[in-house]
């Protein structure tokens, strides 16, 4: 076989490799990938398969924790999690870390921030995905692994986030504030879990 058709063949083999990671396939992907199986369980007991397919039109963004951030949370969140009666918990971190990432609707008043927010209808309720333009990241993301493919953006981070608005966050400054709606860190506080437990999502 001579170099060209060898070359051919690499490339042939690459390009399948490359698209086999489709937008219909990303649940398989997070089931068979031993650092996300964990989340891929959340999605399953929420029920919100239908958020990682493409016919939720959506760019998404998803920052996806690893399992060993699921294993460090403390032992109340982790019970509350894992409640083999309840899937509220599920879907709260499912919308917390999954974000539209370029359609815009605005505001009629002009002088409020232009807040982009996806209502999708699965299961016969609304679940509200938040812009990721409008969010504002701590020093948790690993950039250096992000997955990029078509509709999806997969941004491995090294925590369960916890989101709160931003105006709310003592630790920002007002610039901060003034350019982003919601603020996401790492969910360890007493305080952060409690509020996760007893509140609906902001």
């Amino acid at each position: 076989m001579n170099l060209i058709k060898l070359l051919m063949i690499n490339l042939l083999l690459l390009f399948i490799s490359v698209n086999s990671f489709s937008n219909d396939n990303v649940l398989k992907y997070l089931e068979n990938n031993p650092n996300y199986s964990y989340f891929y369980k959340l999605i399953k007991k929420a029920k919100y398969e239908k958020l990682f397919l493409e016919e939720t039109k959506f760019k998404k963004v998803l920052y996806i924790p690893t399992n060993k951030a699921f294993d460090n949370l403390p032992i109340k969140l982790k019970n509350y999690i894992w409640d083999v009666n309840d899937s509220t918990a599920a879907k709260k971190v499912i919308q917390t870390h999954l974000f539209a990432g370029s359609i815009k609707k605005a505001f009629k008043d002009p002088s409020k921030k232009v807040v982009i927010i996806e209502r999708v209808e699965i299961n016969n309720e609304r679940v509200k995905i938040y812009s990721n333009q409008d969010l504002f990241v701590k020093d948790m993301v690993q950039k250096e692994n992000k997955i990029l493919k078509d509709n999806f953006e997969i941004i491995p981070v090294s925590c369960v986030m916890y989101l709160q608005p931003s105006f709310d966050d003592n630790r920002l400054n007002d610039k901060e504030k003034r350019e982003s709606f919601i603020t996401s860190c790492c969910m360890l506080t007493s305080d952060e879990v409690n509020n996760f437990i007893k509140n609906d999502l902001i």
